[in-house]
């Protein structure tokens, strides 16, 4: 009796609504029906309750993705008490400890998912102080760009600049991978998910 292959199971945790609805039309786009977008219904959690979620997930799934935007961690860390915890040597904590697991990868942006969808456009190493800044930017080549579904959604983001992937792929790239001392610079890890030479590409992943 012939064998059933069984499809690989993969899982992306996002923190944000904008990150929720490009990977929707990413997972519509590419056919990744084994793809699951954790949680359902992003809202504002703690770092600890994020990486608790995408820890436990780990035995679920074949590979589990764990998306983060620095700038979050780094406006907690201007904002956060003088005895209270440190959102950086927090998360670097989280992101040693998941190392550990095979099946688990981070993918980390500074500031945020707009500065990826920029390096569609044009390659920038320029530090940002916030995402505003690189939606500045990013406006300059989408001219109507909006942090709304409608935009992401119906709008079909991810298929309007699909064209342009593998520039961003190639300039992300160049940016290196993340580190302790990435807190400081620009720097986007989001290349793997589609870089053909990365063991995490998503859609490799899943075949």
């Amino acid at each position: 009796m012939a064998k059933i292959s069984k499809k690989k199971k993969a899982a992306i945790f996002v923190d944000g609504e904008c990150e929720l609805w490009y990977f929707q039309m990413m997972r519509r786009n590419e056919n990744a029906i084994n793809l699951d977008l954790l949680p359902k219904l992003p809202r504002k959690k703690k770092l600890f309750d994020l990486y608790k979620e995408v820890r436990n997930s780990a035995s679920d799934y074949d590979l589990v993705i764990w998306i983060v935007d620095l700038d979050k961690i780094i406006e907690e860390e201007k904002s956060k008490k003088k005895d209270g915890k440190n959102p950086k040597e927090e998360f670097l904590r989280y992101y040693k400890d998941l190392e550990k697991l095979k099946n688990v990868k981070v993918i980390v942006s500074n500031p945020c998912l707009e500065y990826w969808l920029l390096l569609h456009f044009q390659y920038t190493a320029k530090p940002f102080t916030d995402c505003n800044e690189a939606n500045q930017l990013l406006k300059k080549h989408l001219t109507d760009y909006d942090k709304s579904e409608k935009y992401f959604v119906k709008n079909d983001l991810y298929k309007k600049i699909k064209g342009n992937q593998q520039t961003a792929v190639k300039n992300a790239k160049k940016l290196g991978e993340f580190s302790s001392d990435s807190f400081d610079s620009s720097i986007c890890e989001m290349y793997k998910l589609f870089d053909s030479d990365e063991k995490v590409n998503i859609l490799t992943a899943l075949k």
